[in-house]
């Protein structure tokens, strides 16, 4: 009984440990005042989110992911003027196979497109950009302080 006990413990245990997201790719735009729009964002050829739009210095995010990395991170976009633009970036071996993390692919002033990892800080995946502040951070918000 104990040894039945013990197996499903650790059955439990494995499967839950294998079920957590080990990485989330996020499309962020880089240009200061313009949006860019319809972007499609695909891993593997396989389309994984579409943005209508993503206005200056946002990002937008797909749901974190477990599994293999993808060999190849594709983004498709249209500027503000409306040219569109198709980019992609294949996975080097420098990143790691286990990498737990943010793939942050940025489409930049240029329109083109540069990738940042962005390591997870603790064990589970953190998909609060922490490294990314927001144009509010910093400001005082209290009620009645800017009263003073």
């Amino acid at each position: 009984m104990k040894a039945l006990l013990l197996c499903m413990t650790m059955f439990l245990l494995s499967s839950c440990a294998t079920n957590r997201a080990n990485y989330q790719v996020n499309v962020g735009n880089g240009n200061s005042s313009l949006p860019v729009q319809n972007v499609e964002l695909k891993l593997n050829d396989k389309t994984q989110g579409e943005f209508a739009v993503i206005a200056p210095n946002k990002v937008a995010a797909v749901k974190p992911r477990k599994g293999v990395l993808p060999e190849s991170l594709t983004v498709s976009w249209q500027d503000a003027s409306g040219e569109k633009f198709v980019e992609t970036v294949k996975l080097d071996s420098t990143t790691r196979p286990d990498f737990k993390g943010q793939l942050v692919l940025e489409i930049t002033n240029e329109n083109t497109l540069t990738i940042t990892e962005v390591p997870s800080s603790g064990a589970e995946l953190s998909t609060m950009p922490w490294a990314m502040p927001e144009n509010w951070e910093g400001s005082v918000s209290i009620p009645g302080m800017d009263d003073i």
